[in-house]
């Protein structure tokens, strides 16, 4: 019996849908030869997937297949989402030199404060953040304890990309529970990588697409 199987003595037992979470959960992570047993991972960014993951006293599992299958699919979907939104996270701002704010939803004991990122804009809003504009925010979920956000609603949006990037790159090697260094430009709940790596000189650069590069230069140009 698998933790998600049915239990002869329901009354008795623990619920296990009140211990599923949806995970960001990085490719690398999953060996080659394991990738077979979790076939149900979406793609939600570059090198970034979503799992659901078994949170108990003794340990924290990410489902396979096989557990999946045990349980009605949306109904284990739905129950990872709202523990998830659920999971308490602390909200701040960092004032930046140049005048730039980052926004910060984490917690030093969460497991999941970087998975906030595939509930975002019901999180943010839940932990009494930002209201988010049209265009989005640019991003980082280095490790698990932190998702640090930028609104793209004002002029000094070069600090903040700057500053997002080398947080993301120091608290990824930092850990623990390291996610993805890369910095995210979220928008309607899509995910897009802005981040560029050059594996020969092992070094990363931001790249954005032509429509942000676009939104970007126009929120710079209103501060000069």
């Amino acid at each position: 019996m698998t933790d998600l199987s049915p239990n002869s003595s329901p009354s008795t037992a623990p619920d296990p849908l009140r211990s599923v979470y949806l995970r960001l959960v990085p490719t690398e992570s999953i060996p080659d030869e394991a990738r077979g047993h979790y076939t149900y991972l979406r793609p939600v960014a570059t090198d970034l997937l979503e799992g659901i993951v078994l949170d108990t006293p003794d340990h924290l599992r990410l489902l396979t297949d096989h557990d999946v299958a045990m349980v009605d699919r949306q109904t284990l979907l739905s129950a990872a989402r709202v523990n998830l939104l659920a999971e308490p996270v602390d909200y701040d701002t960092i004032d930046l030199p140049g005048g730039a704010v980052l926004h910060l939803l984490g917690h030093p004991e969460s497991m999941f404060a970087a998975s906030k990122a595939l509930v975002f804009d019901e999180a943010v809003r839940s932990a009494g953040g930002p209201e988010l504009p049209g265009e989005g925010v640019l991003l980082t979920a280095p490790n698990r304890h932190n998702l640090v956000f930028y609104p793209l609603a004002d002029s000094q949006v070069s600090e903040a990309v700057n500053a997002l990037a080398q947080f993301g790159q120091g608290a990824y090697e930092d850990g623990p529970g390291p996610i993805s260094p890369r910095v995210f430009w979220w928008r309607s709940g899509t995910l897009t990588s802005i981040t560029v790596f050059d594996h020969e000189s092992r070094t990363m650069s931001i790249s954005p697409p032509d429509e942000l590069m676009m939104i970007m230069r126009r929120l710079a140009a209103t501060g000069s």
